[in-house]
């Protein structure tokens, strides 16, 4: 017979498996958030740089007089402090829309730890005479 007055505290070793096994579980969520949230971090980043590359070409080319707004090739641009630079890649299409304004298509494509992001950046504007 047992005896009512032993003193039973603590946890058995079955109880301590289970809450560790639950800890676990969470935790490698908690890790795999943590690389998500990392990586839409570093890709926004480029994202933001690739926009301001595309932006400043089209403000370049709003200063040209009208005549020599053109396509133009492929063209690399740096962006970043040395030994961690990444290189986007800028093109231009130009389209005539009527007599007095060209569509301007401006496309920024890069290259980073995530892989190719082609199309990446694409701006939009009218540049009339």
């Amino acid at each position: 017979m047992a005896n009512p007055l032993r003193n039973e505290e603590g946890f058995t070793l079955m109880e301590v498996l289970v809450a560790t096994t639950i800890a676990a579980v969470g935790f490698l969520g908690l890790a795999a958030t943590h690389v998500m949230s990392v990586r839409a971090t570093a890709v926004g980043r480029n994202v933001s740089i690739a926009t301001t590359v595309a932006a400043e070409a089209i403000e370049t080319m709003r200063r040209l007089p009208y005549a020599e707004i053109a396509t133009s090739d492929a063209a690399t641009v740096t962006r970043g402090e040395a030994g961690r630079e990444l290189y986007f890649t800028r093109s231009a299409t130009v389209a005539a829309v009527g007599t007095t304004s060209k569509k301007v298509t401006m496309r920024v494509d890069w290259t980073d730890q995530f892989g190719t992001h082609a199309p990446g950046v694409q701006l939009i504007t009218v540049i009339g005479q």
